[in-house]
C-alpha cells in the first residue's frame, strides 16, 4: 500500500517557499517604482558627489568628505611588483591646499635708500643692532707670513673720508693656542667712527714664547707703516684684548719694538710700540705667581714657555707684563671678574698697583661676579668701560659723513 501523505507535505513545504520570495518581489518592486518616481522629479545639478581617493584638491572636494592620503602597498604586492619588474614610484604627498590658503599675502622687504655701496665685502657686526656699512680688509699679510696664522683684519667705518682715525687693535684669546682673529667682538666699534683691526698670532703648540710677541708686534708694525693708507692717525692708537690676547696687548705696550721690517713690501722701521693706551680683560699678568693648576705641565701658561711653569720660571718671568712696567707705559685699562673668570683678580691688581706707582694712568674695574662674562659686545659692562677709556686717552672716533 502507498502512502502519499509526506509527498503531500513536502509539495506543501516547497509551495510555501516559493511563496515568501514572490511577497518580497513584490514589495521591493513597489519600493523601487516609488523611488523612481521621487528621482525623476528632483534636481540632482546642484549636487557634487565626493568618493574615496578623490584626485580632486581637498580644498574643491565638496565638505565634510577629505581627501585620503593613499594606503602604502602591502608586502606580498610590493614582492609581487618586484618580481615583475615594475618600478613602482613613491606615492605623492598630501596635499595641504586646506590649510594653507593659495593667495598667502607676502611681506615685501623694504628698500634701502642711499645705501653707501663698496666693493670690500662687508664684516659681521658683533653688537645686537645692525649698524651703517663699514669696509673690511681681510687677511693681510704681516711680517715673514710663514704661519697662516700670521694675518690680520682690519675693519674701517665706511664714509668717513681724510685720515685721522683712531684705532683700535684686538688680540684675540682665550689661550695662546685657541682663538682666532675672526673671534672679534669690538667690531662694533666701527659704528662710532673707530678703525679696528683684529691681528692673529702663531699658536703655542707650533712655537712656544717669545713667538706669539713678536708676531704682535709685527703685526703693530704694519700697520702702523701702511697708516696714511688706511687713513689711520698712528698717534691715536690703543690695544686690547681678552685673556691671552690682553696679555700679548700689555707686553706689546710695554716692550721696547724690535728692528726690522715691519711689512712684505716695505723697508721701513717704525716704532711697534708707539701705542696711546693698552686695555686688558680678564688677563694674567705674572705668570710664575699663577700657581694651583697653571702649574701643570699641560696648562695654557705651561704650553706658552715651553714647560712647567716652577721650572721655567726664568722665561715665565720675562712673559710677565708686570715684569716690564716702567714709567713711561701708556695709560692701561684693567678690566677682571665675571662668573667665567679663571684668573684670580689679584693678578690685576698687582699690576695695577704696580702702574700707579710708577706714575702710569692705570684704571681698574673689577666686574661683579653676578655678571656671566666680561666679552666687550656693545652694551656690557667691559663695553661701556671701553668706550670711556677711548673717549679720554685716544679721544672720539670720527665723524661719519653722509652723502648728500
Amino acid at each position: 500500500m502507498t502512502v502519499h501523505q509526506p509527498r503531500s507535505a513536502a509539495a506543501a513545504a516547497r509551495r510555501h517557499r516559493l511563496a515568501v520570495p514572490a511577497c518580497l518581489v513584490a514589495v521591493l518592486t513597489a519600493m523601487l517604482g516609488a523611488m523612481a518616481s521621487d528621482a525623476s522629479a528632483t534636481d540632482w545639478s546642484s549636487v557634487q558627489l565626493a568618493w574615496r581617493n578623490d584626485p580632486r584638491p581637498a580644498s574643491d572636494a565638496p565638505l565634510p568628505v577629505d581627501a585620503e592620503a593613499p594606503s602604502r602597498a602591502s608586502r606580498r604586492l610590493q614582492r609581487r611588483t618586484l618580481r615583475r619588474g615594475i618600478v613602482e614610484l613613491d606615492p605623492p604627498a598630501a596635499r595641504v591646499d586646506a590649510m594653507i590658503p593659495a593667495a598667502l599675502p607676502i611681506r615685501a622687504t623694504p628698500a634701502v635708500e642711499n645705501a653707501i655701496e663698496s666693493s670690500f665685502p662687508l664684516a659681521e657686526s658683533s653688537g645686537a643692532a645692525v649698524g651703517p656699512p663699514l669696509i673690511a680688509h681681510r687677511d693681510q699679510a704681516y711680517g715673514d707670513s710663514v704661519d697662516p696664522r700670521q694675518r690680520f683684519d682690519l675693519f674701517l667705518p665706511d664714509g668717513c673720508t681724510g685720515a685721522g682715525l683712531p684705532l683700535v687693535i684686538w688680540i684675540h684669546g682665550p689661550d695662546w693656542k685657541s682663538g682666532s682673529k675672526d673671534d672679534c667682538p669690538i667690531i662694533w666699534l666701527t659704528d662710532d667712527g673707530y678703525a679696528v683691526a683684529s691681528i692673529g698670532y702663531r699658536s703655542s703648540d707650533t712655537a712656544v714664547f717669545p713667538a706669539q710677541l713678536d708676531d704682535c708686534l709685527a703685526a703693530v708694525a704694519a700697520i702702523t707703516a701702511e697708516a696714511s693708507t688706511w687713513g689711520i692717525d698712528p698717534t691715536r692708537i690703543c690695544l686690547a684684548g681678552s685673556g691671552a690676547g690682553g696679555h700679548l696687548a700689555a707686553l706689546v705696550a710695554y716692550t721696547q719694538p724690535a728692528a726690522g721690517p715691519t711689512h712684505p713690501n716695505s723697508t721701513e722701521e717704525v716704532d711697534a710700540t708707539a701705542v696711546a693706551a693698552v686695555a686688558m680683560i680678564d688677563a694674567p699678568t705674572h705668570l710664575p705667581s699663577l700657581g694651583g693648576q697653571h702649574d701643570r705641565p699641560g696648562s695654557p701658561a705651561s704650553r706658552l714657555v715651553g714647560g712647567p711653569l716652577p721650572e721655567f720660571r726664568e722665561v715665565a718671568q720675562r712673559a710677565s707684563p708686570l715684569a716690564h712696567v716702567t714709567a713711561d707705559d701708556p695709560p692701561t685699562l684693567i678690566v677682571h671678574g665675571g662668573r667665567e673668570a679663571t684668573i684670580a683678580a689679584e693678578q690685576s691688581e698687582r699690576l695695577d698697583a704696580a702702574l700707579t706707582a710708577s706714575g702710569v694712568d692705570s684704571t681698574l674695574v673689577l666686574i661683579d661676579a653676578a655678571i656671566s662674562a666680561t666679552t666687550p659686545t656693545r652694551g656690557t659692562p667691559a663695553a661701556v668701560a671701553l668706550v670711556e677709556f677711548l673717549d679720554r686717552t685716544i679721544g672720539a672716533g670720527v665723524t661719519r659723513h653722509d652723502p648728500d
